[in-house]
C-alpha cells in the first residue's frame, strides 16, 4: 500500500508540475497606446520590439499597438523607439500590461540640435545615384509573405548603403519599386541611418524619416522627395524602406519589393527593431543625391 501511495503522490506531483510549466508558457498579449509625455497626443508609427526574441510591431496611425508572445517571461526586455523621442528599454514587468485593456505609455521628446543652413547652387558639385530600380525580378523581399498575417510583419525593413566617399551629399529623392501589392493601401516609412559607431556596416542612429502612402494594388515605382528636408550626409549611411501600416481587411495579401540576385548586398530585418542581416542581392531602391562642396 505504501508503494502504491507513494507512486500516486509522485504522479500527482508530476502532473501539477507539468501543468504549471505549461501555464507559464502560455501566450502573453501586450497592448498599449504610445503618447507624447508633454502634449498627451498619440504618437503614430512608433517601433516596439522584444529584445532577443525577433518579435516586434509598429504602433498604428492612432498610436495603438499589440504584440502576442507565445513564450515570454516578465524579465524579457521591451524596447520602444521613435525618432525625436528618448528610447525606452525596460523589463515587461515594469510596464504593468493588462489583459483587459491597453496601457498608456508616455515617451519624452528629445531636444534635437539641427544644423540649419541654406544650400545654394554654388555648393553643388554634381549629381549621383545609388542603387537600381527594376520593376520586376524573379527574386523579391517580402514585406508580407504568402499566407502571412500582415499584423505580424509590421516593422519589416530593408535598405542599401550610400557612401559619399569623403565628400558631403544632400539626399534629394528616394525611389523604390513594389512588385506585388495584394493589400492595397499600405503605409511605408523611408528611413535614413548613420553607420553604427560600433557595429560597422550596420545602421545606427536614425537621422531622418518620412511617411509615404501607397494607395493602390498592383506594381509600380514610387518616389519620395526629400530635397526640402536638406539632409546633408558626410559619412557612410543607410537608406531603408519600412512596412509600418496597412489599411483594410485583407491581412494576408502578398506585398513584395523586387531584388536582383546574386550580385550586390543589402541589409534587412524581419521584425520591428530586430537584428539586421546582410543578404545577397540588389533591391529595387534608388537614392538620388547632390554632391556638395562647402569650401
Amino acid at each position: 500500500m505504501n508503494l502504491v501511495s507513494n507512486s500516486l503522490t509522485l504522479l500527482i506531483f508530476l502532473i501539477v508540475s507539468i501543468s504549471n510549466n505549461a501555464s507559464s508558457q502560455q501566450s502573453l498579449k501586450l497592448s498599449g497606446l504610445i503618447i507624447d509625455r508633454d502634449t498627451q497626443m498619440p504618437i503614430p508609427y512608433t517601433n516596439i520590439g522584444i529584445k532577443n526574441k525577433f518579435i516586434g510591431t509598429v504602433s498604428d496611425h492612432q498610436g495603438y499597438f499589440s504584440i502576442e508572445l507565445s513564450e515570454s517571461t516578465n524579465s524579457d526586455t521591451i524596447e520602444i523607439s521613435r525618432i525625436g523621442y528618448e528610447k525606452i528599454k525596460a523589463p515587461i514587468a515594469a510596464f504593468g500590461f493588462s489583459d483587459s485593456e491597453p496601457i498608456i505609455i508616455s515617451i519624452k521628446q528629445n531636444m534635437i540640435d539641427l544644423n540649419e543652413f541654406t544650400v545654394n547652387e554654388d555648393y553643388i558639385e554634381g549629381q549621383k545615384s545609388f542603387g537600381i530600380l527594376p520593376l520586376k525580378s524573379r527574386f523579391a523581399f517580402a514585406f508580407n509573405p504568402m499566407k502571412s498575417d500582415a499584423r505580424a510583419n509590421l516593422g519589416r525593413e530593408l535598405g542599401i548603403e550610400i557612401d559619399p566617399d569623403g565628400k558631403e551629399m544632400r539626399v534629394n529623392e528616394v525611389s523604390f519599386a513594389i512588385q506585388s501589392n495584394q493589400i492595397g493601401h499600405i503605409t511605408y516609412r523611408v528611413n535614413i541611418y548613420k553607420e553604427d559607431a560600433i557595429l560597422k556596416d550596420k545602421p545606427g542612429e536614425k537621422v531622418s524619416e518620412k511617411i509615404y502612402e501607397v494607395t493602390e494594388k498592383g506594381n509600380g515605382v514610387h518616389s519620395v522627395s526629400l530635397k526640402s528636408e536638406n539632409i546633408i550626409l558626410s559619412e557612410k549611411s543607410w537608406v531603408t524602406i519600412e512596412f509600418v501600416d496597412f489599411h483594410g481587411e485583407n491581412v494576408r495579401g502578398i506585398v513584395t519589393l523586387p531584388v536582383k540576385f546574386p550580385l550586390g548586398k543589402y541589409l534587412s530585418r524581419e521584425s520591428s527593431l530586430g537584428e539586421w542581416n546582410s543578404v545577397m542581392g540588389r533591391p529595387s531602391i534608388k537614392v538620388d543625391v547632390e554632391i556638395m562642396d562647402f569650401r
